[in-house]
């Protein structure tokens, strides 16, 4: 995608070099860090993602690897607060999402969104410099955690798939030494598991999803197997196309999780469901803000989004059809699963890969890991480097090694599942908090309090019509938004020392 050159209120020549590019090392003249044609004039930027386009780019942010965490959650945390808090957090995300996306209609002559405005760089016009500076660490990070779990899941649950399926999985043991070819033995998973929908001759271990890929290597091993090979053949080079050319391959990934939410809906029913699974309030609380965070992540899509979309799509249309619909396939999904699957696996598709559930689930549940959870690779890899590249941070080259290649470089070494467990509880907490929640908040109610400029997207659905009450109701989301992420790390870190 092109990147437009944006300059800051009082910037007077678009040639000088910035103080920005200067900080950082970056020189107007590159023609690597200047995407404008060498005959100075850029092509007219023509907006062409529909509406299902829009949707399913949102939707699938909304869909990412923390959604299998959810029956095991809603198993320790209980029915009433986990769905309590999908519903909250889902509320103040769309809440976020539609206050940022109003910031950017703020912008000059930006009311249509004509200009490119990343996250950062929206920061950088309102805020100043070190905003600027701070937004582009928060979310860097932000995203290399999901993008790095969402990563694991996929290798994982394609070793699971190939270790099922008549062949054992394959993989190079780096540490410890010596340096070996190993096999993961997936015999134990397939015992005593029909291959139909009955469940009563299945062992222990398949109820509970015990079977993980490699589970049997030393604990701290470093692993490179066949499933993350795969899945990099597979989604690395998607990662560096532009947002347009990945919106296919989105609508592909929104139409398939439907399809196959109702699977699992109907399976799960199929299967008979045991209140005895699921309690109302649960026993522990510690990492259900950490997951449920870790989800709602629609923030991070809607600065690209913007400048993508068509004219005729609505902001705040795809937003709230957005998370709504995410909203009940999390609670839907989730309480069902956790009352079919006793002592549920925390990737509830290790039990369904493993064959518990027969095979059609089975190839099910394999396809829906490698699609919707792979297919958000590469949109996570083109929200980092559009943040990036699009502010003049860096070059095109230098963004596709920091949001496509570092993450693939690093993910092998969190293959196990404890340490994708504290990727996603501590990253909702921490990075998301701030990127998605916080962060946003922050600078609508520092642009009403500075600024009489009204944007162009309806936030507060007509209820909100003065800056006193947009300040007093932003106050109060911001307050609660503070609150929520205190008491979610103080919950994290009693059980951390449980």
């Amino acid at each position: 995608m092109k990147s437009h050159k944006m300059q800051s209120p009082g910037d007077s020549s678009s040639t000088e070099k910035s103080p920005l590019l200067r900080a950082f090392g970056a020189n107007n003249n590159d023609p690597e860090s200047n995407s404008v044609p060498e005959n100075g004039v850029c092509p007219p930027h023509r907006p062409s993602v529909g509406y299902l386009g829009s949707l399913s780019i949102v939707a699938n942010t909304l869909t990412g690897p923390g959604m299998l965490a959810l029956p095991a959650t809603y198993q320790l945390a209980g029915f009433i607060p986990t769905t309590v808090a999908i519903v909250v957090v889902c509320t103040l995300c769309a809440f976020c999402a539609l206050n940022l996306a109003n910031v950017i209609s703020k912008a000059p002559g930006n009311s249509n969104f004509e200009r490119e405005l990343e996250y950062s760089e929206t920061f950088r016009i309102f805020w100043g410099h070190k905003w600027f500076i701070m937004t582009q660490i928060a979310f860097f990070i932000c995203i290399l955690c999901q993008t790095v779990a969402s990563i694991v899941d996929t290798a994982q649950v394609v070793d699971e798939f190939m270790g099922t399926k008549g062949t054992n999985g394959w993989g190079v043991r780096l540490y410890p030494r010596p340096v070996e070819f190993i096999e993961w033995d997936s015999g134990v998973c397939l015992q005593h598991t029909d291959t139909d929908f009955g469940i009563d001759n299945r062992d222990d271990d398949t109820i509970r999803g015990g079977c993980d890929p490699f589970s049997d290597q030393p604990e701290g091993a470093f692993i490179i197997t066949l499933g993350y090979l795969l899945s990099a053949l597979a989604f690395l080079p998607l990662g560096l196309m532009d947002l347009k050319e990945n919106a296919a391959w989105q609508i592909f990934g929104f139409l398939f999780l439907l399809a196959v939410s109702v699977q699992f809906i109907f399976v799960f029913i199929q299967q008979g469901l045991s209140f005895g699974n699921l309690s109302l309030w649960g026993s522990t609380w510690g990492h259900l803000f950490g997951i449920v965070l870790f989800n709602f992540t629609a923030v991070t899509t809607v600065p690209s989004l913007l400048y993508e979309k068509a004219p005729s799509v609505g902001v705040p249309h795809v937003i709230h059809t957005a998370s709504i619909l995410s909203a009940v396939l999390y609670i839907v999904v989730g309480a069902l699963g956790a009352m079919a699957i006793p002592n549920v696996s925390e990737n509830m598709l290790s039990s369904m890969i493993a064959g518990a559930f027969g095979t059609t689930t089975q190839i099910g549940a394999s396809l829906f890991a490698f699609v919707i959870i792979g297919l958000g690779i590469p949109l996570f890899s083109v929200l980092m480097r559009l943040n990036l590249v699009g502010s003049g941070l860096c070059s095109q080259k230098t963004g596709n090694f920091f949001a496509v290649y570092l993450p693939w470089a690093l993910s092998w070494t969190l293959y196990f599942g404890e340490s994708v467990k504290e990727l996603l509880s501590w990253g909702g907490l921490l990075f998301i908090s701030l990127v998605v929640f916080l962060f946003p908040l922050m600078i609508a109610l520092h642009n009403v309090i500075q600024s009489d400029v009204t944007g162009s997207v309806d936030v507060w659905l007509g209820l909100v019509k003065s800056r006193r009450g947009e300040r007093i109701a932003l106050s109060c989301l911001l307050v609660f938004a503070t609150l929520s992420v205190v008491f979610a790390i103080f919950g994290q870190l009693a059980s951390e020392f449980q």
